[in-house]
């Protein structure tokens, strides 16, 4: 039976810094469509893009977050 260990503050701090890559990635796809006139076909073919970034991000912060829950847990008590 393999046993879980907790991340260390560390491994939690890498996946913070990948949210924040994720972060920068989806605010350059909206500039980039700020650029662009709503609605055309320029704008449209750029959506699906985002879509993924928006996504990756999604999944990044759930991971991310878990980790950090698990290292929170993992703290002795205080008292």
């Amino acid at each position: 039976m393999a046993i879980k260990t907790a991340p260390n503050l560390s491994t939690v701090e890498r996946l913070l810094d990948e949210v924040d890559e994720y972060c920068g990635r989806v605010q350059e796809i909206r500039q980039k469509l700020t650029t662009l006139p709503r609605g055309s076909e320029e704008y449209l073919d750029v959506l699906p893009d985002l879509d993924v970034e928006l996504d990756t991000l999604r999944l990044k912060i759930e991971h991310a977050l878990s980790a950090l829950e698990e290292f929170e847990d993992s703290l002795p008590e205080s008292d």
